[in-house]
């Protein structure tokens, strides 16, 4: 598989030494020959946007300007924070809504997910938490003004 769009069964996006990527998905996984960056970029523009605009958007949203979640696609609330920065090759994303539970392991964290996978990530659980924060703030954000259109 060569093209892949995120989805709502995208769970995660696993950054691969090989410059490979591992897709994590509910149901299944793959494994891809890009890297994770393009993987997020390719699935922006499929939903209508680049992953700079993204980027901008939660940019200005959150106020804050590294690490940022970004809104893959709006209608399915679609929001991915990465594990590192963005520009690190080893940079994984995660959907903020495929995580059931976190737990600290030495310097790193597990995260359950909800298909009851469990993977370790080279975050920090103090870390892992503030990502988690930052991406559930902007999804309140898109939430709240799509609501508020459909008030209107």
């Amino acid at each position: 598989m060569e093209n892949y769009e995120i989805n709502e069964d995208t769970y995660a996006i696993i950054s691969k030494k090989s410059g490979l990527t591992k897709v994590i998905e509910r149901k299944n996984e793959y494994e891809i020959s890009k890297n994770a960056y393009e993987v997020m970029d390719e699935s922006c523009m499929y939903y209508g946007s680049s992953y700079k605009g993204r980027l901008d958007a939660a940019k200005q949203l959150l106020n804050c300007s590294y690490k940022l979640p970004i809104i893959v696609e709006e209608s399915n609330a679609l929001v991915f924070f990465p594990t590192k920065s963005s520009l690190l090759k080893d940079c994984c994303w995660i959907n903020i809504n495929s995580i059931e539970n976190i737990r600290k392991i030495n310097n790193k964290s597990e995260i359950t997910f909800k298909n009851g996978k469990k993977m370790i990530f080279d975050i920090s659980k103090l870390s892992l938490e503030n990502q988690i924060y930052r991406s559930t703030k902007l999804e309140s954000i898109l939430f709240k003004r799509i609501y508020s259109k459909k008030r209107d």
